[in-house]
């Protein structure tokens, strides 16, 4: 069933680069020591991205021509590029407020499907995990794949969190998100067989130092941007923000097909060495303990602000999170001020369109806000302050920048 895709053009907006970096940067998370892997090396394949580890997740599966793909309404396009690549169709279930798949639902879409269900992507959203027992039993019940989605998790071969990883017959993720790596996508699959032949092709030279390039780049942007965080000139900011013209984005629809994001030409390539190489030595217990200090902070700075609520106000024991999602209840102008202030924040604004309310209505009101290891004090207090600041009214002065 052909796919309409609503998007999001923010080109008119002119929105300057973040003053903070959205992922990690320099070599923080990064330990001299290797941890144990927790499977065999034959269980795993290293891609440049996790989009095209999912490619081939779902091409195990037998997604292609004539098949159907479940998918979560809510959705990063990526996560449904290498279906559409692939010729398969793709059927969008609804989730519940807390991301949950509604499994009434399923239930009919399966039934209703044109073309046999092959496989079902089920997602650990920002990092948070989530039970899918029912989930695994009924896609066993059908004989549908279930692949794990475990993008948002930190999830490699030296460490599964709790909870996730461990009910798909493939999980996906998503190692560069976590870690100060160039690149990464990681597929696992339970059956180890499964993996026999399939091979990656080795990234050339030139990519490989570029790599290099790309970590010090960063982290040398990532110094000078601190000159530029300054909580006191705010008010100033916001001044000067009101008197630019209100250029808001645009939204357009169009047929579905696969992002620009995806890339076909990338399909099949492992990931730098240099990346491979920061995946064996990761710091867990920091990136934990940090990421799960800087979502603590999040949580208490926004929890009473009348514009906006944290989607997940509780972090559950053993969590460690990628980003933090809050709700806003006004996108425009609370999203646009945010994001000219230069306050590293995204959304999920071009998905495909469902029937799904939560879907709806996250695709603007939901925001994804860092929590790396490698945000500073400085970099939060920043950043907590421009929140503050464009939602509680501590601009009243310059009313057109609320």
């Amino acid at each position: 069933m052909p796919l309409d895709t609503l998007i999001f053009d923010p080109s008119a907006c002119g929105f300057p680069k973040p003053r903070v970096p959205l992922l990690p940067a320099g070599f923080d998370g990064i330990a001299l020591n290797t941890p144990q892997p927790w499977a065999p090396p034959d269980h795993f394949r290293h891609f440049s991205r996790g989009r095209y580890a999912l490619r081939e997740a779902y091409r195990l599966a037998g997604i292609g021509p004539g098949t159907a793909l479940l998918a979560p309404a809510y959705h990063c396009r990526t996560m449904l590029d290498p279906a559409l690549a692939l010729g398969g169709d793709v059927r969008l279930y609804p989730l519940h407020r807390d991301l949950s798949p509604d499994l009434v639902a399923l239930d009919a879409l399966a039934d209703q499907s044109p073309a046999p269900v092959r496989a079902l992507l089920a997602t650990h959203f920002f990092g948070i995990s989530q039970d899918f027992a029912t989930l695994a039993a009924w896609c066993a019940g059908r004989n549908i794949t279930l692949i794990e989605d475990a993008s948002h998790a930190f999830l490699n071969e030296h460490h599964r969190p709790t909870g996730i990883g461990g009910l798909g017959e493939f999980v996906v993720s998503s190692p560069y998100k976590f870690l100060p790596s160039p690149d990464g996508g990681l597929l696992y699959a339970r059956d180890a067989s499964l993996l026999k032949s399939l091979s990656t092709r080795v990234p050339s030279l030139f990519s490989e130092l570029s790599g290099m390039h790309f970590v010090w780049s960063r982290a040398a942007e990532r110094r000078r941007n601190q000159t530029a965080l300054d909580a006191a000139r705010l008010d100033a900011e916001c001044a000067a923000i009101a008197l630019l013209s209100a250029a808001c984005g645009l939204d357009h629809r169009e047929l579905a097909g696969t992002s620009p994001d995806y890339r076909p030409d990338h399909e099949g390539y492992s990931s730098l060495r240099l990346s491979r190489t920061l995946y064996r030595h990761p710091d867990i217990a920091t990136i934990a303990r940090r990421r799960r200090e800087h979502y603590r902070h999040w949580t208490a700075a926004t929890m009473n602000l009348p514009y906006c609520r944290p989607l997940y106000p509780e972090l559950p024991e053993a969590c460690i999170p990628y980003m933090f999602p809050l709700i806003i209840e006004n996108p425009e102008p609370h999203f646009t001020r945010l994001k000219q202030l230069g306050v590293p924040i995204f959304r999920w604004d071009s998905i495909a369109v469902s029937g799904c309310t939560t879907a709806s209505d996250y695709r603007l009101h939901l925001l994804q806000l860092p929590c790396h290891q490698s945000l500073t004090d400085r970099d939060m207090d920043w950043m907590m302050a421009a929140i503050t600041k464009v939602g509680a009214g501590e601009t009243a002065r310059h009313p057109t920048c609320l």
